[in-house]
């Protein structure tokens, strides 16, 4: 795999701890709408931009199934599933492809599949030459088991609206992947009509905290339903949210 583009030099406090304490595993930071999976992909690219322009190195893993993309293309062309390296069957820089200098992409379809502990994705990025500060997953509900594989620090963004029916989805999910894999942070986006968002904020943190023991933090809310949320440009229209997804990223 080859170098991205050299940073300008600037050091900053993660960097000045990485110096001193050696570097560590990157952070896995998944982002979910089980309601609407295809919306993971279109914040997952924003978020991915955003970090990229304060020159963080990024791991973008693609677990949205052809079925639920809603007609949104892959990135690039895919040679091998991510898996596929994962189980040892072939090397790292077969499975995963950049986008840009410091934007890589890996399709991982199947990994809630292997059953046997493996290497973690974050293990074999500290190896490849590369020095990546984040891993950021968009995934479907239902593939929780494949987080593990992942790395060891996994947080959870999820994307809800505000309907009875869509937060106990969002609810289910998040129980799912509590089951599977210890989360480092909880964190949720609500979507929908502005005082329905503002009613559910109380409700959401006390569910989490009842259901899940674990503090959950709302990041914001948007005034459009996920339903009628459109997959090009839709973050933009939020450029303080986004700034806030990405500033959550950087400091978990």
């Amino acid at each position: 795999m080859s170098e991205p583009a050299t940073l300008n030099g600037l050091k900053d406090q993660a960097d000045g701890l990485r110096e001193l304490f050696g570097q560590s595993p990157p952070p896995v930071h998944v982002v979910c709408c089980p309601s609407r999976p295809a919306l993971a992909l279109s914040l997952v690219n924003e978020l991915s931009l955003g970090l990229m322009a304060l020159e963080r190195t990024v791991m973008w893993v693609d677990e949205i199934d052809f079925a639920c993309r809603e007609l949104v293309p892959l990135p690039c062309k895919v040679k091998f599933d991510l898996s596929k390296t994962l189980q040892g069957f072939v090397d790292l820089d077969q499975s995963v492809a950049p986008l840009q200098s410091s934007l890589w992409y890996g399709l991982s379809l199947h990994t809630a599949r292997i059953q046997d502990s493996v290497q973690t994705l974050s293990d074999r990025l500290m190896r490849s030459g590369v020095e990546f500060d984040t891993i950021v997953v968009s995934t479907a509900a239902l593939k929780a088991e494949s987080f593990k594989h992942y790395g060891p620090r996994i947080h959870c963004t999820a994307l809800t609206g505000c309907e009875a029916a869509e937060l106990n989805q969002t609810f289910e999910w998040l129980a799912q992947v509590q089951d599977q894999t210890p989360v480092a942070s909880w964190s949720l986006v609500l979507a929908g009509e502005a005082g329905a968002s503002e009613n559910t904020v109380g409700w959401a943190e006390e569910k989490v905290q009842s259901n899940l023991g674990s503090h959950v933090k709302v990041l914001g809310h948007i005034d459009t339903t996920v339903p009628k949320l459109t997959l090009n440009g839709a973050w933009k229209r939020w450029p303080e949210l986004t700034a806030k997804l990405t500033n959550h990223l950087l400091i978990h």
